[in-house]
C-alpha cells in the first residue's frame, strides 16, 4: 500500500515532537510541520500541466527556508550540495527507469543508502544534513518528473512512492546523526574518565 511509510513514520514523528522534546519554538514548529504533512498527505495541486502533492510543496519550502537563513560561502556550498544530491536522485531514477535489474534490493533502501552515502560525504553538521538532503531530492524530483512528462505525460510530482522513499531517507539520516551523537557521548565519558586518572 503506497504512503503506508510516510503516514507511519509521520505519525511516530509527530509522537516523539510533541511529547519527548523539549518546549520551545523548535518543538513547536516541528510538530505543526508534520501535523501538516500528515493531514495534506491526499491534497494535490493542478499547476500548468502538472499534478502536485502538497507534502512535496511543504518539504521544498522548509528546504529553501534553510537555505535562505544560510549566508555567505556556507550558503553557496550546501546548494552546490544539493545538486549533487539532485544528480545522483534522478540518475538512480533513470537507471531503474532503463535497466531495472541491477535493483537487487528494494529501491526505497538502495536509494535511501545513495542519499545517505552522499550526504554524510558531503555535509559534516548533523543539524544541516537533512534539508541539504531534503533541497536536493525535492529538486531532483522536479527534474524527474519533468524528464518523465515529456515522454509519458500526467506524471505527479511528490506523490506517494516519492513519500515512501523520502521517509527512509529521513529516517536513515536522523538515525545517523543520533548515533554520531552516542559515539560522541562516550568517547566524552572515556576522555572524562582518563583524564581522571591522570589527575590523580
Amino acid at each position: 500500500m503506497e504512503g503506508i511509510y510516510f503516514y507511519w513514520f509521520s505519525w511516530i514523528g509527530w509522537v516523539i515532537t510533541t511529547f519527548f522534546m523539549k518546549k520551545g519554538k523548535v518543538r513547536t514548529t516541528l510538530s505543526f510541520f508534520i501535523l501538516f504533512m500528515i493531514i495534506g498527505g491526499d491534497i494535490t495541486y493542478h499547476l500548468t500541466g502538472y499534478s502536485i502533492h502538497a507534502p512535496f510543496i511543504l518539504l521544498f519550502f522548509f528546504s529553501l527556508v534553510f537555505i535562505a537563513k544560510t549566508k555567505g560561502f556556507m550558503q553557496l556550498y550546501y546548494l552546490i550540495c544539493s545538486l549533487i544530491i539532485l544528480i545522483g536522485y534522478v540518475c538512480f531514477h533513470l537507471f531503474e527507469l532503463f535497466d531495472p535489474v541491477w535493483l537487487i534490493f528494494d529501491r526505497k533502501w538502495m536509494l535511501s543508502f545513495v542519499i545517505l552515502y552522499l550526504i554524510l560525504m558531503l555535509v559534516k553538521d548533523p543539524n544541516h544534513r537533512l534539508a541539504v538532503a531534503l533541497m536536493g531530492i525535492c529538486n531532483g524530483e522536479l527534474l524527474y518528473s519533468m524528464i518523465l512528462t515529456k515522454f509519458f505525460g500526467g506524471i505527479e510530482i511528490g506523490n506517494f512512492v516519492f513519500l515512501d522513499a523520502l521517509a527512509f531517507n529521513i529516517l536513515f539520516i536522523l538515525i545517523w546523526n543520533s548515533f554520531e551523537k552516542i559515539v560522541h557521548a562516550f568517547e566524552a565519558n572515556i576522555y572524562k574518565g582518563k583524564a581522571g586518572r591522570v589527575q590523580r
